[in-house]
């Protein structure tokens, strides 16, 4: 049974038993918006009017087609809406990398949560981005460094002490069945060279509908041929290494484009691969926004990218979803400063 048979099973499966729908190393080039922006409100954003049309005249009212959640929308070559990614979570308002902002992110209405693996010296898979804990918690030292018991002595910065997902750094398989429980997937940027125990955690919780895993490609050839259901995303700059993508997985649904501008060429040659785009839009889309410039986000969409990563999901996925109903994307909005 290939890889994408095994997992339309297996997410029917879920469905079933759950009854909730699973639908509901490259140098890193994050750049995080400032904290200011965790005062902007959601509702700053311009939200589009329904555009369906209305009855009258003989008017036929259709309806339209049902919204492809992510998962599905991943395995389906026309799906043709964007996705949206969460980098960190929704780290403006919450710690990142936390289950709290994990769900807050959900609440937004993201398609994906990006979140960051690392293991601690006992071969416990958590969250952080960092090498170190430093920036992020109350203490010091490598995560490699640290034992698990070590890591929960810590509580995480801008953390709610009443919310305690928000105040702890959580494991890796506690984040992948909160996505699976609020109907998100994780894209997983594999900071460990211990892949070996990403690819154990998925397995072992049947993991397979939530977590898209993200990494070079030379380590995508390595893991991807231990399991034909794992979701891979490797990492890769060209359309030559796209076609090495191909030849080592196959089936391969989508790959993230190490780029900082939008390359339509790309995405064209992707597609006519049947393989979809991802592009993070931190440096030339959210920066531009905050100054009030969203034409920056709009050239990604018109060039073809279907999973965008952005620091500031509050103010992009209602936009996104305006451009997936109406084909339009301001050029200008509301600024951040």
């Amino acid at each position: 049974m290939d890889r994408l048979a095994s997992i339309l099973i297996l997410v029917g499966l879920i469905s079933g038993i759950s009854g909730c729908d699973p639908a509901s190393s490259r140098g890193d080039p994050d750049v995080v918006a400032p904290e200011t922006v965790e005062d902007v409100s959601v509702d700053t954003v311009p939200v589009p009017e329904d555009t369906a049309p209305e009855a009258g005249d003989g008017a036929e009212l259709v309806a339209p087609p049902p919204r492809l959640g992510p998962l599905e929308c991943l395995l389906a070559p026309d799906c043709g809406r964007v996705l949206v990614a969460a980098h960190r979570g929704s780290h403006l308002t919450h710690p990142e990398n936390s289950l709290a902002g994990l769900r807050a992110a959900a609440e937004i209405g993201v398609d994906f949560v990006e979140v960051d693996v690392r293991h601690t010296v006992d071969d416990v898979l958590v969250l952080m981005h960092d090498d170190t804990v430093n920036r992020t918690t109350t203490g010091t030292g490598a995560v490699d460094a640290l034992t698990w018991a070590e890591l929960q002595a810590l509580d995480l910065l801008k953390s709610d002490p009443g919310d305690p997902e928000s105040l702890k750094i959580p494991r890796f398989s506690e984040a992948m069945a909160l996505a699976r429980e609020l109907g998100v997937m994780l894209y997983v940027d594999q900071k460990t060279g211990r892949w070996d125990r990403v690819l154990a955690e998925i397995q072992a919780g049947g993991f397979y509908d939530v977590a898209l895993v993200r990494d070079g490609l030379g380590t995508i050839e390595q893991m991807a041929p231990e399991d034909d259901q794992l979701l891979v995303m490797p990492a890769v700059d060209s359309e030559l290494m796209l076609d090495g993508a191909l030849l080592a997985v196959p089936e391969l649904l989508i790959v993230e484009l190490s780029y900082g501008e939008v390359r339509p060429e790309f995405n064209a040659y992707a597609h006519s691969l049947g393989v979809k785009v991802q592009q993070d839009v931190m440096a030339a889309g959210d920066l531009p926004a905050m100054m009030g410039v969203y034409s920056g986000w709009k050239s990604f969409l018109e060039g073809g990218v279907d999973l965008v990563q952005t620091d500031m999901p509050h103010v992009l996925v209602p936009l996104v979803d305006a451009w997936d109903q109406t084909g339009e994307f301001p050029d200008e909005g509301p600024a951040f400063p």
